[in-house]
């Protein structure tokens, strides 16, 4: 009887990539020139020693943070720092840019989207305060093998917004950084405030030589910055949850059983990670009896989850039943996760526009 093979998860597909990409000269097609590929990155991901894999309530949760209520998370980035040196985060991107059009970021849904992986590879400095990542997809809907992408760009944050090493002046097709804005969504321009983009070295000199109409260039860089730019504020959302206190359950999933078989048979190991699932929808059942005060307690009622910040700390509040039944019920809707949302239409193709040449 077969068995249905579980879907390889995408942080297995880089660490099993090792064939360099090539791309054929415009000047001369027999030529091939070698550029940066998913395969560069198979040991760095291999080693990475926090690798994460989203659910899709985590992903909702991380996107519904970013870009229907960016502005609270602005208001805690003083606190966030990249929780390792070096890490892993991949999610379903179905489920993340459903979000991004159901909070109107977007005017409408990618449905490209639909059965792609993304993944993150993250690379901080020794302060937690900045950090470059470089971006992985792959069309996992077509079945194995899928052809897995790693954008030619890298996107660089910093939580602070300074940039110290980021001087303007440069081209970016010669290791100039560019910024990228959102018209009409305040929250997430102020995000992308952290975010700066540049193009690989081997990347940026392949696109010379290509991109020498300006038009084609304008249309290559904002492309390509379409194509990953959605997602730093997603990753600085999930930094957020990761670090509140009670939002988020962890699993941690260890491949030893299943690759002893794979090994006797030849086959690259699978690798460790840790499964996050949301924790916003747990509800605690306690109610009080009386407040200290002597006052009485209020009638039994339900407390929706919310996150918190106290000073130098966030948790996430999960959504609870406050007072006394002997008073009497409230009954109301349970709420996981609201967020305020744009109710302003944005009448634009894509709405992230560049902001320096």
């Amino acid at each position: 009887m077969a068995t249905a093979r579980m879907p390889m998860r995408l942080l297995d597909s880089v660490a099993h990539c090792h064939a360099p990409p090539t791309l054929s000269s415009r000047d001369n097609p027999s030529t091939q020139l070698e550029v940066l590929g998913p395969g560069r990155f198979a040991a760095q991901v291999a080693a990475c020693p926090l690798r994460f894999v989203l659910g899709d309530d985590m992903t909702r949760a991380c996107a519904e943070l970013a870009f229907a209520d960016g502005a609270r998370l602005i208001g805690c980035l003083d606190l966030l720092r990249m929780p390792a040196p070096h890490m892993w985060l991949e999610w379903n991107d179905e489920a993340h840019k459903r979000v991004i059009q159901e909070t109107q970021a977007a005017p409408v849904y990618d449905p490209a989207a639909k059965g792609r992986k993304v993944g993150v590879l993250l690379r901080a400095s020794v302060s937690g305060l900045t950090a470059t990542a470089r971006t992985f997809w792959v069309d996992a809907s077509r079945g194995e093998p899928a052809d897995l992408t790693l954008s030619p760009l890298e996107t660089h944050i910093d939580l602070r917004g300074e940039f110290a090493h980021a001087a303007g002046g440069k081209d970016i097709l010669s290791g100039g950084f560019i910024d990228a804005t959102h018209d009409g969504h305040s929250a997430t321009a102020g995000l992308l405030d952290h975010v700066k983009f540049r193009f690989d070295e081997l990347w940026a000199a392949y696109y010379r030589d290509a991109a020498t109409d300006p038009q084609f260039k304008r249309r290559l860089i904002t492309d390509s910055i379409n194509s990953v730019a959605w997602d730093a504020p997603f990753l600085i959302a999930f930094i957020l949850l990761l670090s509140a206190k009670d939002a988020t359950r962890s699993v941690a999933v260890s491949r030893a059983a299943i690759n002893r078989k794979r090994l006797a048979q030849g086959r690259a190991p699978l690798l460790d990670h840790i499964e996050v699932n949301a924790a916003l929808d747990a509800i605690s059942t306690s109610e009080s009896s009386g407040d200290p005060s002597g006052r009485q307690s209020p009638r039994l009622h339900h407390v929706r989850g919310h996150l918190v910040r106290r000073e130098h700390r966030v948790f996430w509040r999960v959504p609870h039943l406050r007072g006394s039944a002997a008073r009497g019920t409230v009954r109301s809707r349970t709420v996981c996760l609201a967020f305020s949302r744009q109710t302003d239409q944005v009448h634009m193709t894509s709405p992230l526009r560049m902001t320096s040449p």
